[in-house]
């Protein structure tokens, strides 16, 4: 029996790796792991909990190659150093016991994130200069725990997703220099180009059953969040062409997620998790914009080249993630664990990644808990394509930049603070 008790009190990674967002560039645009809401499973009547989390991202570009409607191709400046800027990550969560059955859980966090800047200097500059998304989540769940026999319990949980999204596409346009006199081409000129759209918030849902045998700190679980669709307004803005409205769409994945852990000895605990997310989903984005009129046009023949329609193509296939973890209580207030990761690549940028989590937590006091993690991950070689689709008055056209990356190691680094009553 006291083995069983001392197995019950084992904790999962000291609540330090496990949790780890794949902020890197794994997991897509997505910096949430694999069931990254296990306070839901918490003790205490009231948990809160924040989460900082630091990567230093290291992606190189080389042999870039430039082809555009029009234009000859381009291998000059076919090598970008540091596409991926490093990127903090903040979350902050909070569960309260409503009955002695049922809990609130609600969390804000940043959910999907996009720095990709490889500059306006390389030959793939009229495809794409730099892209920048934030995603700002809320979700709120709530959750049903009953035992179904003596010591072994299923949980119920269920709730809404929601996010809002900003994204900004830069890029340079390739014009031509026409002669005032005569109207004819006389060189080209690259002109700042600019997409930038938000959306209002909206709304998903995330639903998931577990069953929990505390005495042996088994629980294993499986959840669902569903997709969600955002639209995006704002408007494109060329260089001496003018602003014009703009709306884009966009679905972000569904995903499925399952879980397990069990104590496997006294003071040890080890965890096994995959997730599936739905990329393929998201193979392109799209945006339609209200371009100048026939009048506008005839009066400056330059606006014939004012896109009514952008598309860039993005290709990306599913996403895995699978991590296996084992966690030992040092002492009463002392537990560390360690992780391993594999992150399936969905395409573009994002390779296949491996990682290694070591982590901690500490006791500070009998209500709050420090955990403090860092990540260790192996980003594989790969090649993608930025492919940008114009519709104009004066016709359509193709940018399209191939490129290459070498391999390369990032790191994480991870911090949290969890009070609970």
């Amino acid at each position: 029996m006291r083995v069983l008790k001392t197995m019950a009190q084992t904790t999962v990674l000291g609540c330090a790796v496990s949790m780890l967002p794949a902020a890197a560039f794994a997991g897509g645009w997505s910096t949430e792991g694999i069931a990254d809401y296990d306070m839901l499973f918490a003790d205490g009547k009231f948990v809160f909990e924040t989460q900082a989390t630091y990567a230093d991202r290291n992606v190189d570009i080389k042999n870039a190659v430039t082809n555009q409607t029009g234009a000859p191709e381009d291998t000059t400046n076919s090598s970008v150093d540091d596409i991926a800027p490093n990127i903090a990550v903040f979350s902050g969560a909070v569960k309260v016991g409503l009955l002695d059955n049922l809990d609130l859980y609600a969390r804000l966090n940043q959910p999907y994130i996009i720095r990709e800047q490889p500059g306006f200097e390389w030959n793939g500059r009229y495809s794409i200069g730099e892209t920048n998304a934030d995603a700002l989540g809320f979700d709120a769940m709530l959750s049903y725990k009953h035992e179904v026999s003596k010591g072994n319990f299923v949980r119920v949980f269920g709730g809404l997703r929601s996010v809002t999204v900003d994204y900004e596409q830069l890029s340079k346009t390739l014009a031509p220099v026409l002669d005032p006199d005569t109207g004819v081409p006389i060189g080209t000129v690259d002109l700042d180009t600019d997409i930038n759209v938000d959306s209002k918030r909206e709304y998903g849902f995330r639903i998931g059953a577990a069953f929990e045998k505390p005495e042996i700190a088994l629980r294993a679980m499986i959840a669902y969040e569903s997709a969600i669709d955002v639209k995006l307004d704002g408007a494109l803005n060329i260089q001496a062409m003018g602003g014009y409205d703009a709306i884009a769409k966009a679905t972000l994945p569904q995903s499925i997620e399952a879980k397990v852990q069990t104590g496997i000895a006294p003071k040890w605990l080890a965890t096994l998790g995959v997730k599936w997310t739905d990329w393929s989903v998201l193979n392109e984005l799209a945006v339609d914009v209200t371009g100048p009129d026939a009048d506008a046009i005839s009066n400056d023949q330059r606006l014939a080249g004012v896109p009514y329609k952008v598309v860039r193509d993005l290709g990306y296939s599913d996403g895995w993630i699978v991590e296996a973890g084992v966690g030992h209580q040092l002492t009463e207030k002392l537990s560390l664990g360690t992780s391993v990761t594999w992150d399936k690549g969905i395409g573009g940028p994002y390779s296949d990644t491996y990682a290694l989590s070591l982590g901690g937590s500490y006791d500070l006091a009998d209500n709050v808990k420090f955990s403090l993690g860092g990540r260790v991950i192996y980003k594989t070689s790969g090649e993608g394509v930025y492919e940008i689709d114009k519709d104009a008055p004066a016709g359509s056209s193709t940018v399209n930049t191939d490129y290459e990356y070498d391999s390369s190691w990032n790191f994480v680094l991870s911090s949290r603070f969890r009070v609970a009553f």
